[in-house]
This record gives C-alpha cells, structure tokens and sequence, in this order.
C-alpha cells in the first residue's frame, strides 16, 4: 500500500552542501549566506555531506534529485526496503527505487510517458515542483519563488546544489498544507512536532542565519514577549502587563517594549535578545506615550508625544546603551522629522543629524521626499510660486536644485482659479515622477526627462523613449482610492530621448479616460489600464492594448463585471469605439 506524503517529513535529509559563500543564483536575502544555510542544515540533522564535502556549487542531475529528494522527505530506508515501480526506461539501477518511490507517490510525473531524463540536470522549476508536491495538495510553486524572474535566471545560471540548498532553507519558514492541513504551522514547527529536532537545537542552529521575529503574547499578567523564527517560538520573557513592542523593525535587534496601560505611567524597557530579560531605561507619566524613531548605529531615538492632544509639542529622546536623555528637538507633527540611511533627519527649513553620539544641526532644508541607498536624499520645498526639488549628498551638500512654477488651474468646482503646486509623488531610486514631471537620478542629482506631469512610465530599451501616463497642464485630474483624492491622467504621451513628446492618444473631452498604469509588451505594443467607477470612492479597471493608435479593450477587474455585468468589456470597447480611438471605429 503507498504512503501518503504528509508522513513523509520523518528524516529531511539532503544530500547537497556548503562550498563557498552564496553560492548559486538563489539568494534568500537571509542573515546567513548559502554556506551558513547549508551549515545550519547539518546541525539540525537535515543536511548530509559527501567525502568531499558540501559540493554546493555543483548541478545535480534528475537522477540524483531523485535520491536527494526520498532523503529530503525522509523515506530512504523505506524506499531501499521496497520494490517500487514505474514506467521510465532511462532509470540507472542505482536509482530505480528512488524514482519508483516518487512515482507511486505522485512526486513525479517523468519528462514522458516511458522517460525520466535521469542524466538531465534538474531545473529551478521541477525541483520548486518537488517541494510543491512534498508539502501542498498542489504543484503550482510560486509561492516558492522571491520574484518573477527568478526561475528564469537561476535556469539560466545553471541550478546548482547551492541553490537547492537554499529553496529547502526558504521551504522551512513556509506553512505546511499537504492533505488539506489547516494547523497553520510551519514546516519547520511540523518538524519539531515530529522530535525530527527540538526547539532548542531549531534555536542555536538558526541563529544569525535565519530572519527573526518579535512578538507580543497575552494580555495583562500573562503577558509574554517572544522571539520566534520561522514561527517557532525560540525564546520567551514574562512582562506581566500590557505591553507593546517599540521599535522600527521587529526583525532587528535591540528591540524595546513599553509597558503601561491607558492612564498608567509608561515606561521604556529593552529586552535581552538571549534571555528576553527586560533593562527599564525611561518613564513618562500617563498622558504621553513613546514611539520608535530610528536607529543610528548603537544610538536608538524615540518620540515623546501627548497622546490626547493632537498638536501638543512632540520631544526626541535618544538612548545610548542603559542611558536615555531627552534631545533638543522639539516638533509638532511626527512626519516633519523623517529617518536618513546615514541618520541625518529634516525638519521643515532647519536640518539636523542624529548621529551615534548626539544630534547636531544641519543646513538642509525641505521635506525629505526620498532617501536612496547611497545616502543621498531628495527633497521638496513648496511656497506660493514654486516648488524645489533638491538633490542632496549623503553629508549633507547640494547636489542639484530644480524649481518648477506653480501652475493655475481650474478646479472641476465653481470655486476661482487657484495655483496648484506640481511635485513629485513616486520613485524607483532611479526613476523619479509626478506632477512634477519625470526624472532619472544621475551622479549630479536628478535629471529632467519630461516636464510634463507623469503619474505612471514604461521605458523602452531599445530605443530610451518613455511612454507616460500624463493630462495636458491646463486640466486638473484625479482619481480616488477608497476616502484619498490623488493626481492621476486622461491621455498617453510618448518622450523621445531629445525630451520630444509624441500623443498617443488624442485630447478628449474632460472625463472621457482616467488612466491608471501603462505598459510596454513584448511585441512592442502599449498596454494600459483606465479607470470606472464602482461604488462611491472606489474604482476598478480595464485593461486596454494600444496598437496602431486604436485601443482594444482585453479585460477588467472582477469589481467591474459585478459592478456592470458581464459585457462591461464590449460595453467599454463601444464607448471608446463612439469616441473615435477604439479599435472598432471607421
């Protein structure tokens, strides 16, 4: 009788292993790089080596997958005491029982009907279709998979023992779901659970190589702060009272807590990330409360706000080690001081730098739009005829500064005309866009591409030219999501590499397009997405293919077809067809 898969977790032993530092095209973006992976593997008896060691950057053919795989599922000795069968005639003999196992238990269907491709080297795909199999009631994988393109350019690189090493490390944080199982835990926890290892070894083996969390648990006297990885819990320490964790991320250490309920005092505790042992460091009376800020290297600052009144003076306070001081910033709204990669924070016109050791002034001046990786930081100063967007170094110099007059507009109300100040709204760290225009970040700072308002790009490669998603300047569009009113566009421009537009669509009466994101295929066609309403402050959309300077409408949202029936598609493809861009008008 077969087996059922879901008992199949008893031993996970790999046969790949560690050789050098990441090692193969898949990257977890884990504190552990492919050989601390391949390393924790071993320690938790998951991962077996051969006599020349780990061998991670070596492929491995579907022959030998199908080995790796009965261990990775703990099924070896059941395997080598059988007799299993299939189909294929390409199978060494070595290999016979391993393939048979996996076939009879639906983990693999063979590249044919008689043919398994045992000397072909085993792709990202089908070793992702593996795991898919060993864990869900399902093959898709691409859940599996950090992004779209990954498959493609680890196939592309060659797969790898390294990178099998780390889809089986990624596989272990994910929720276990074969035989329709609703327990939510994770693979890992289900190990646990099955004594193939405990928590404590899941704990050391796990530490600084696997991302980590914090969390709290309970309420009142029963409250616990816990530190959990890949939904184990691997450390605990009582609080005792309501409690909530106060820092920027509680997936970086030292984390913080603040204990006190509504009306009590509050206090500011760190918590020891070995033993969760709690270090009292600040206490505010009842009426402020206490919000994480940023950290600068061991230098770990705070809010101090009056949580009652909304505009009441917000203070900075800065802990260093068992020491806290309050700073001398004193704000009004918290999004006035914005975090800097290198700590350097704004305020309105008056700059300021929190360092590691304390808070010195700073001549910059705007609000912080942008910071980028390399510490480069862009800012936006609005008055009544301008806006500046300002390019700034990581230390805090001019790069570049570009002003752009404001524009007069008419409202769509009875009200006057009033100035309306263009600015940038969206970014890539390498493309910058929005009423402002459109900008690509240079050595120097940013550079203009277009002028004209951008709320959505595409760039084709092939030629440098932009298409955009844009309004003429003498219309005033918007688009609503849920309660918020923002910028949007009615027309589609293409932007030559010397800045010429190009109209992809002509002007139409206000109200006829509101257009959403924009597209380039494969062919070189435009595709797009336009906006209708559904209910009141809500939108779904089309999705529409420019060919030829005429729109076919393709698809729409589900909101769309139960808003306005199951023709909304022919019915938006008429209108545009009545207006004279569809691509069934004469």
């Amino acid at each position: 009788m077969k087996k059922l898969v879901s008992v199949c977790f008893a031993c996970l032993m790999l046969t790949f292993a560690a050789g050098a530092a990441n090692v193969g095209t898949i990257d977890n973006g884990y504190p552990g790089d492919t050989e601390a992976q391949a390393q924790m593997l071993y320690d938790l008896g998951l991962f077996r080596g051969t006599e020349k060691g780990f061998e991670l950057e070596k492929p491995l053919t579907r022959a030998e997958a199908s080995a790796m795989l009965t261990r990775l599922l703990g099924a070896e000795d059941e395997v080598l005491a059988g007799n299993w069968a299939h189909p294929f005639t390409d199978v060494p003999s070595w290999a016979d029982n391993y393939v048979g196992w996996l076939y009879e238990n639906g983990l693999t269907k063979g590249t044919s009907a008689t043919m398994y491709g045992a000397e072909e080297n085993v792709t990202c795909g089908q070793y992702c279709t593996f795991l898919a199999r060993a864990s869900t009631d399902f093959d898709y994988y691409s859940w599996l998979l950090r992004y779209s393109e990954e498959e493609e350019r680890c196939d592309a690189a060659g797969f790898v023992r390294g990178d099998a090493v780390s889809l089986s490390v990624r596989l272990l944080r994910e929720t276990y779901r074969k035989n329709g199982d609703q327990s939510g835990l994770s693979i890992a926890q289900t190990l646990i659970d099955k004594n193939i290892f405990s928590a404590e070894q899941w704990s050391k083996a796990t530490r600084h190589v696997l991302p980590f969390d914090y969390r709290i648990d309970g309420d009142g006297a029963d409250t616990k702060i816990q530190r959990t990885v890949a939904g184990v819990v691997v450390a605990s320490g009582q609080i005792g009272e309501r409690a909530v964790i106060c820092t920027p991320d509680c997936q970086q250490e030292p984390v913080y807590i603040v204990t006190g309920s509504n009306g009590q005092p509050r206090t500011l505790y760190r918590v020891a990330p070995d033993t969760m042992s709690l270090t009292q460091l600040y206490t505010c009376d009842a009426s402020y409360d206490i919000d994480a800020l940023c950290w600068v290297g061991d230098a770990h600052y705070f809010y101090l706000s009056e949580w009652e009144k909304v505009s009441s003076p917000i203070t900075v306070l800065l802990v260093q080690g068992d020491t806290a001081q309050l700073t001398g910033i004193t704000l009004t709204q918290k999004w006035e001081l914005q975090p800097h990669e290198n700590g350097q924070m704004l305020l309105g016109e008056t700059g300021w730098l929190l360092t590691e050791t304390d808070v010195q002034p700073q001549q910059m001046y705007g609000t912080v739009f942008a910071t980028l990786a390399d510490g480069r930081t862009v800012t936006q100063s609005i008055d009544e005829e301008q806006t500046l967007i300002m390019t700034w170094t990581a230390d805090g110099a001019s790069l570049n500064t570009i002003a752009i007059q404001n524009n007069v507009l008419a409202y769509p109300t009875e009200d006057a005309n009033v100035a309306f100040a263009p600015q940038l709204s969206m970014h890539n760290d390498v493309y910058f866009w929005g009423s402002a225009g459109l900008y690509r970040m240079d050595d120097d700072g940013l550079t203009q591409i277009t002028a004209l308002p951008t709320y959505d790009y595409t760039r084709n490669p092939s030629d440098g030219s932009f298409v955009i998603v844009t309004h003429n300047t003498n219309r005033f569009v918007t688009r609503s999501d849920s309660s918020v009113m923002r910028r949007a566009g009615d027309t589609l421009s293409r932007i030559l590499p010397d800045g010429t537009e190009e109209r992809l669509l002509p002007q139409l009466p206000e109200g006829s397009l509101l257009l959403s994101t924009v597209n380039l295929l494969s062919d070189g066609r435009v595709e797009f997405t336009t906006l209708k309403w559904t209910e009141p402050r809500m939108m779904g959309e089309f999705t529409c293919v420019l060919d030829g300077g005429k729109v076919t409408v393709t698809d729409a949202t589900d909101d769309i077809f139960y808003m306005w029936g199951e023709d909304a598609v022919e019915a938006e493809q008429a209108r545009l067809d009545a207006l004279g861009i569809g691509s069934g008008a004469d």
